[in-house]
């Protein structure tokens, strides 16, 4: 205290402008921080979503594939089936007089025989739709899962056209004077002939089949469900 009962006068002067530069300072680097937050978690989002999606496609595409392969060897079954009905054969010689190609066939075991490839051929052709689905995984299957499961699908699908060329040979062979060529055509176009271990195109589809499952079930099974 003073003499005089006079007070000093300790006010404080605030220099409000190097504050205001400080904290502006400090909100740009906080700004900086957070754009680089956001943008470090808006790209593993990205990422996260990204691997989502691809796993869907996988998936996706898996089940397509497998659908698209039951059908074609179930197809191919019902093709090679040992049994050919009556209505079948009757079928194929209504179309075969339809084409005149009927009366143009002499003797009568000739007309059965051509019949009976007529019965075939009607068989194969009723698979086209399944033939065609099969035909049309084969890009999106080597893209996702290698070249190995295209072959797959291109070997499994030409089953159909080995069983036409038999079945061509089979309506050629009429005196079946070579027993091992007789047992070929019809272990190809006999589903079980003369049993599923010895039969080669049953072979074929099997191991076709099985590499397929082998590449896709397993991407089916790691699946998580839905919530």
């Amino acid at each position: 205290m003073h003499k005089g009962g006079n007070a000093v006068n300790c006010t404080t002067t605030i220099d409000w402008a190097a504050t205001g530069a400080m904290l502006s300072g400090i909100g740009t680097v906080v700004g900086a921080l957070a754009v680089i937050g956001a943008a470090f978690i808006g790209s593993r989002t990205f990422e996260n979503w990204k691997r989502q999606k691809l796993t869907e496609r996988h998936i996706e595409q898996a089940e397509r594939i497998l659908t698209a392969t039951y059908k074609v060897r179930r197809g191919l079954s019902r093709v090679r089936s040992p049994a050919m009905w009556g209505n079948e054969t009757d079928t194929a010689e209504e179309q075969l007089k339809a084409s005149g190609a009927w009366e143009k066939t002499f003797p009568e075991n000739e007309r059965r025989s051509l019949a009976t490839k007529q019965a075939y051929y009607n068989r194969i052709n009723a698979t086209g739709d399944d033939q065609r689905a099969l035909e049309e995984c084969q890009p999106m299957a080597r893209a996702f899962f290698g070249e190995d499961l295209e072959n797959a699908l291109e070997k499994l699908n030409r089953q159909f056209w080995t069983v036409k060329v038999y079945v061509d040979a089979n309506h050629s062979d009429k005196a079946g004077a070579d027993a091992d060529f007789r047992r070929k055509i019809e272990s190809t176009i006999w589903e079980g002939y003369p049993n599923a271990q010895e039969n080669e195109v049953d072979q074929i589809i099997a191991a076709q089949v099985k590499l397929i499952e082998d590449t896709l079930v397993p991407v089916l099974r790691t699946a998580k469900p839905p919530k």
